[in-house]
């Protein structure tokens, strides 16, 4: 799943999670010892109920993933990209868990990310170790004219499209609006005072 920043992406999988048995891990800009950590938490946490140490690799973290699922459960990694830029041979631990570890597991895979460039080539793209292996591939777009509009009712259809030019179709834009205040002090508030 991809798509840009703001769109929506993280709130839908977090939304998805609450729904079916998910660890929902999103990782960060920062080295991959700690992403790593992190990771280990997220998914000791949900398999035993207790966080005991960081995994030493990914691949440990990958094949404890594998031994422990018994259900279907679904492994969303938000923001993928953050961890294969300190890491690339992710990718291929990876594919390895996949083919092989995963196999006959009962595992739904979410790969999400912000880089469109990332996602599309180094994570879909031919010369990644993951081509191939995705089952689907969704794109999160910004909403429409008319999805936006509905975000503004008391709006005149003249104020509506404005509104739509300044924000666009990103739905955090969108929510930062206030629909009962015109696009004037919107703006004022909003966009041009500072820290806005």
């Amino acid at each position: 799943m991809y798509g840009r920043r703001r769109v929506g992406k993280t709130t839908l999988l977090q939304e998805f999670s609450k729904h079916t048995n998910a660890i929902f891990f999103p990782a960060r800009e920062k080295n991959d010892a700690l992403n790593l950590e992190d990771f280990s938490k997220a998914i000791q946490l949900h398999f035993d109920k207790q966080f005991i140490a960081s995994f030493k690799s990914w691949e440990d973290a990958f094949s404890y993933i594998g031994h422990k699922v018994r259900d279907r459960t679904a492994l969303i990694i938000d923001e993928f990209p953050y961890i294969i830029e300190e890491n690339p041979s992710v990718k291929s631990l990876l594919q390895h868990a996949i083919d092989h570890n995963w196999k006959n597991e009962n595992i739904f895979l979410i790969l999400c990310g912000s880089s469109l460039s990332v996602m599309k080539n180094e994570i879909m793209g031919r010369k990644s170790p993951l081509h191939d292996r995705q089952t689907a591939t969704l794109e999160i777009a910004p909403f429409d004219y008319l999805e936006s509009s509905n975000f503004f009712p008391n709006y005149s259809n003249e104020d509506k499209l404005i509104a739509y030019g300044i924000l666009g179709g990103i739905p955090r834009y969108l929510e930062a609006f206030d629909a009962n205040k015109s696009i004037q002090e919107n703006v004022a508030s909003k966009i041009i005072r500072n820290g806005s």
